[in-house]
């Protein structure tokens, strides 16, 4: 993959930021679910605690988080650290331009890593397992893995379906639709699908954006948003829960898995992990 077509995806990415809406940012009731997966990561130490962010997800960078807890962000992308990127409230805080293969961190020196639907935007089966295992190798053995991950239903549903189901009034914002249309496009291999064919597909099925925006009454603001998914090679990711297990089991255990209630909140899994003894 070029490096200018990954530049230019998060460019746009963090140029339209406030415009993206949940599922693909996280509600309230996400972040609740998060910080309660989180607590036993603090709850055995009594002195400064460390949190690691992947990615810059307000929502998820300025959780109340226990006095003492520094936290630091790692994001690869310069354009979504500068338009994203907000210190916490109150915490000791800091952001820096990283990959998450590779982390400038000690072994077994952080208490938790949290992260808002980043795997997606990994763009193979081998960047999961290189994240789990550098996770896994950072982590403090009692800490934990808390992470938002877009999974595809074990039974896709069509484009056609999804089709129907915008006209007929089933889905109630833009970004779900987006979220579905990519979800819906048959994936490679390594459930991989290519950004611009999620692009390339919403064009197909929906060439008329004020029909769409008459129809459904989203903004042409949020319809738009799907613009910075054209013209790149940028991949993302969407496995099923049955395929991100055994790239996870090496690594982390399941402790916990929940999700929300809002819509499509059920392809938006919480996973609290914890690493496994012996990491292979």
């Amino acid at each position: 993959m070029q490096k200018d077509a990954i530049h230019g995806v998060w460019k746009h990415h963090s140029a339209q930021w406030a415009q993206v809406g949940s599922p693909l940012r996280p509600t309230e009731e996400d972040t609740r679910i998060m910080l309660m997966l989180s607590a036993p990561a603090f709850s055995i130490n009594e002195d400064i605690s460390s949190v690691v962010v992947l990615g810059v997800t307000p929502e998820v960078v300025q959780l109340p988080w226990p006095l003492h807890t520094h936290v630091v962000a790692y994001d690869h992308s310069a354009d979504m650290i500068a338009s994203v990127w907000q210190p916490h409230f109150q915490n000791p805080s800091s952001v820096q331009q990283v990959r998450w293969q590779s982390m400038p961190l000690s072994d077994e020196s952080v208490d938790l890593v949290i992260g808002d639907g980043c795997l997606s935007v990994l763009p193979c089966a081998d960047d999961y397992r290189g994240v789990f295992a550098e996770v896994a190798r950072v982590l403090k053995p009692p800490g934990r893995l808390v992470l938002r991950c877009f999974l595809r239903p074990e039974q896709s549903e069509s484009i056609a379906d999804v089709v129907t189901a915008v006209f007929s009034g089933k889905i109630g914002s833009f970004h779900t639709l987006k979220w579905r249309v990519a979800m819906a496009i048959k994936p490679d291999l390594e459930f991989s699908v290519a950004v611009a064919d999620i692009h390339a597909a919403f064009e197909s099925h929906f060439p008329d954006r004020q029909q769409l925006a008459f129809s459904t009454g989203w903004s042409r603001e949020a319809i738009n948003t799907i613009d910075a998914y054209k013209g790149t090679d940028v991949r993302y990711t969407f496995p099923t829960m049955s395929e991100l297990k055994p790239l996870l089991l090496p690594f982390f255990d399941i402790v916990e898995v929940r999700h929300g209630s809002y819509e499509l909140a059920e392809r938006c899994h919480i996973l609290s992990l914890k690493p496994r003894l012996h990491i292979p």
